[in-house]
């Protein structure tokens, strides 16, 4: 069932029998915005710290103890041009339970507590022991993203891509410099913008009657809080064509024992005639599992890196490459790099890795059904973009229909548009 229930605010109830718990996901979403990633990442922090009514996260874990073990998560991704901070609650199914304490209701109740009775100190500002301490163990963390060393190169990589995308160029965990300076006040500022102008997508997944959650939903305290004209969503694609143009490059020198190399390819948007799943297949026969070209190549036949893998974002039609190196060994290994996607453009590459790649696809979405988030985040991609989604019927069909020379049409459009190096001196 989807329903709209009120302006830019839609209820997904997905009726799914083969899971012994039930999901409940309100996604708040906005574009992104440098001035405002930050700020969502501690506010998600804040929220799940306490409550009005359970002040401490001692009291919070209690109640989630007496609901079985509820499981209670907050956060915040980049999800096409938005920013969403999500709300999710995670709850044994009430007909597994020897004691009946309506689960559904309860649940809906303490996640509607978490998103909208915060724990205040004033009409307007958090209390300052749960502000103060999110705000100390994000700085922390932060302070820490320098040490490593893979997410330091694909921030670089990222940096070169979004270059003239302000709103891109902070990252979605925030940036510590603007964590410094935010107040409590400022903080707890933008959560009332939040709750009173983002658009909603509220998913349940699990064995839940669609009706009667839906008359549990409308009599709660979500449903006074979400009247009102929120944001639409409009829906934004970054373009490279300058990269394609003029390719970014950049090196950082660092002192490390081991370098890395970060890559990115565009590959064009595909044809008709061409399986939406080629992209993907030639993603894993380049990089995107262990038995691919530079995996063997690269790895473990001339020992160029210690590690070295690809991946596909289909979104943007970019192949990213993440390597982990020897300094002296950077510009072997860009040449053997380069000389992969070459095999695979000049069809070099087997039938048994085509059906590998095949088998790998189809494999990796039957797992993925069995994961209760699997249908959270379809029924958000059909709320949102519903162009990104096959059915299983369709997926089979662009399965059955990819050929190698699907694969090779991908690999031949691909231009490389970044490459970041982070050397270690």
């Amino acid at each position: 069932m989807r329903k709209s229930i009120a302006n830019n605010v839609v209820l997904n109830v997905n009726h799914i029998k083969k899971f012994r718990t039930i999901k409940i996901q309100i996604d708040f979403l906005r574009p992104l915005s440098r001035e405002e990633t930050t700020k969502r990442r501690l506010l998600a922090n804040v929220l799940s710290n306490s409550t009005k009514h359970y002040p401490t996260f001692k009291a919070l874990n209690d109640r989630e103890m007496e609901l079985y073990g509820s499981e209670i998560n907050v956060y915040t991704r980049n999800l096409l041009n938005f920013n969403d901070l999500a709300f999710s609650i995670e709850f044994a199914d009430p007909k597994f339970l020897i004691r009946d304490i309506n689960q559904v209701k309860e649940n809906l109740n303490l996640l509607g507590e978490i998103v909208f009775q915060p724990n205040l100190k004033n009409q307007g500002e958090f209390d300052d022991t749960s502000f103060d301490t999110e705000k100390r163990n994000l700085m922390s963390n932060l302070a820490a993203v320098g040490d490593n060393q893979d997410l330091v190169s694909i921030l670089g990589l990222t940096s070169l891509l979004y270059q003239n995308n302000p709103d891109r160029q902070i990252p979605i965990f925030g940036d510590i410099d603007q964590l410094d300076k935010l107040t409590n006040a400022e903080l707890y500022k933008h959560y009332i913008d939040v709750i009173n102008n983002d658009a909603i997508v509220v998913n349940v997944v699990g064995d839940v009657d669609e009706a009667e959650f839906e008359k549990i939903f409308m009599n709660s305290m979500f449903a006074d809080n979400i009247d009102g004209s929120r944001h639409d969503l409009k829906i934004h694609f970054d373009k490279f064509d300058e990269l394609v143009e003029s390719p970014a490059k950049k090196e950082k020198h660092k002192h490390l024992n081991q370098s890395r190399l970060a890559l990115a390819y565009l590959t064009k948007k595909i044809d008709q005639d061409v399986s939406r799943l080629a992209p993907q297949a030639m993603n894993l026969i380049l990089g995107g599992d262990d038995q691919s070209q530079l995996f063997l190549q690269v790895r473990e036949k001339n020992s160029l890196a210690y590690s070295v893998s690809s991946s596909y974002q289909p979104i943007n039609h970019l192949v990213t490459i993440q390597a982990g190196l020897d300094a002296k060994t950077i510009e072997q290994a860009l040449d053997l790099i380069n000389k992969q996607i070459d095999f695979i453009k000049n069809d070099k590459f087997s039938d048994d890795q085509i059906v590998h790649a095949k088998k790998v696809l189809d494999t990796r979405r039957e797992i993925s059904s069995d994961s209760i988030q699997h249908y959270i985040m379809r029924s958000i991609w059909e709320t949102v973009y519903s162009k990104s989604l096959l059915t299983d019927d369709q997926f089979k069909g662009e399965l059955n229909k990819m050929d190698r020379k699907h694969i090779v049409a991908v690999a031949q459009d691909m231009s490389a548009i970044a490459q970041y190096r982070l050397i270690g001196d």
